[in-house]
């Protein structure tokens, strides 16, 4: 019995490990359950039992087992294991085999992501039971955001293959749980059976013992000391084989509940590249927009200036009056030209917010927008982030400012920022009609593709009928510098 329930673990726990290190991105395994720990270098010489902590050899390591902190870390994370293997799988896969069974009748989808749902909530308990005194603890791997419309909801609830991965591992930590925790109780049943035989032996030697048992379980010195030497060395198998488990099953949470480093690194270089890509059309838009501004704008006023300057110079002698005409109007043509410039270059970067900050600047576009808007922040007066944030926060609430004029209806509006952790948080909200979404070629396509340029999130809720949210998070820390050079 006790072989087949050591080999019926063994091969799942190998199975399962194999098989997750062929995911995509790879899978990486903890460190081995025996040896040293991570109280091996900094607490080496403090604490009780400090000496079974300086192990730098397997068969001491064995030997030490039964007393180390590891030990009991493994044999509390096995047993809660139990509980939280059964806890999680018995509603959750009630749950998913009742809406798979009434899936046509449409109420099937509700039970089958009540069932996701809560293998998400089940994979975050195992990760922190799985990692809860290691050193370095993998990172959850992502999930697809809820927002958007419906179709974009169904499709990150039921298609995301993360969920999923939490689902899988709900149905495998179930078998697993139990398993683990009969060959742990197994092991230390018998070794501490064994090692204590002289206490309970005269309890049930009345009830009758098998007859090839008596030499084993007699009195004499030779029968105790051969108990005693078998019960400690179940008693180290035990030890040893209770962190060994452990580490195993860390290895099946970080292939299927956690993201590789490999994995993590293939999503950072795509999310790059599209980034990327978002803020060269960005970059390419912006020039094209101010060769437009100029051409319409600024360089048919200097091209007015030098054709009536030209004739006032032709006119000076002959006809001082309309050659004084002429200058008057080159002198306006001159300040709308000017103006026009002012204009464009607060477009690029407007001085206030290089001189003042953010808060300043956005005091300044608040109080002259046709919609009545309020700006609240929660930032300290004067304080000034990196130029990189400030800069793209000002985009944002600009950008976000002029669609509400152009094209919502709003009675009034808001402007908030905050922080939030290492991130500056910008929102617009108005109580227009709504319908607000990101269009191929669209200002708020273009805006999105300037946030994503610096690593932050854009999302828009905007249902019909109002009111509308534009909900920005930047990072606050520096931007490399090839990543700036490509969003300037």
């Amino acid at each position: 019995m006790i072989g087949a329930a050591i080999l019926a673990t063994g091969l799942l726990l190998v199975v399962a490990g194999l098989s997750a290190a062929r995911i995509p991105g790879g899978a990486t395994f903890a460190r081995p359950g025996i040896g040293r720990s991570r109280d091996d270098v900094g607490d080496a010489g403090r604490g009780l039992f400090a000496f079974a902590r300086r192990a730098p050899n397997p068969v001491r390591a064995f030997i030490l087992s039964p007393v180390h902190p590891e030990t009991w870390r493994a044999n509390g994370a096995i047993a809660l294991g139990l509980l939280t293997g059964i806890g999680a799988a018995a509603p959750i896969l009630t749950a998913l085999s009742t809406g798979l069974t009434v899936l046509l009748a449409g109420i099937g989808f509700l039970f089958v992501a009540l069932a996701i749902e809560g293998s998400r909530v089940a994979a975050r308990i195992e990760r922190w039971r799985a990692f809860a005194v290691e050193p370095g603890r993998p990172a959850p791997h992502p999930y697809r955001p809820l927002r958007g419309g419906f179709v974009d909801i169904l499709r990150a609830e039921f298609a995301d293959e993360n969920r999923w991965r939490d689902v899988l591992y709900v149905a495998i930590n179930l078998p697993l749980s139990i398993i683990e925790f009969l060959v742990a109780a197994t092991f230390w049943t018998a070794g501490l059976s064994l090692a204590t035989s002289p206490i309970w032996y005269d309890a049930v030697a009345g009830a009758g013992l098998p007859g090839f048992l008596g030499p084993l379980l007699g009195h004499d010195p030779v029968a105790i000391t051969v108990r005693a030497v078998a019960g400690a060395a179940l008693v180290m198998a035990a030890a040893s084989i209770s962190q060994l488990l452990i580490a195993l099953h860390r290895g099946v949470v970080a292939a299927l509940l956690c993201t590789s480093e490999s994995r993590e690194l293939r999503r950072q270089v795509a999310a790059l590249q599209k980034s990327r890509s978002a803020v060269l059309d960005v970059e390419a838009s912006e020039l094209h927009r101010i060769e437009r501004d100029l051409h319409d704008g600024a360089q048919q006023r200097l091209v007015m200036l030098t054709i009536d300057l030209g004739l006032a110079s032709e006119r000076l002698e002959d006809d001082p009056a309309a050659a004084k005409q002429l200058i008057v109007e080159g002198q306006e043509q001159a300040r709308q030209a000017l103006a026009e410039l002012r204009d464009l270059v607060r477009g690029i970067a407007p001085s206030i917010l290089l001189d003042r900050g953010l808060i300043a600047a956005l005091e300044s576009v608040t109080a002259r927008g046709p919609v009545p808007t309020r700006l609240v922040s929660e930032l300290p007066r004067g304080e000034r982030l990196p130029a990189v944030a400030e800069r793209t926060a000002y985009f944002v609430a600009t950008e976000a400012l002029a669609n509400v004029a152009k094209h919502s209806g709003a009675k009034r509006c808001e402007v908030r920022c905050r922080r939030e952790g290492s991130r500056l948080v910008v929102e617009v909200w108005d109580d227009g009609t709504g319908g607000a979404k990101v269009a191929p070629g669209g200002g708020l396509e273009g805006l999105e593709g300037r946030v994503a340029g610096v690593d932050g999130t854009l999302s828009i809720s905007s249902p019909s009928g109002g009111p509308t949210l534009v909900h920005a998070a930047i990072p606050l820390a520096e931007v490399p510098a090839a990543q700036r050079a490509d969003s300037g």
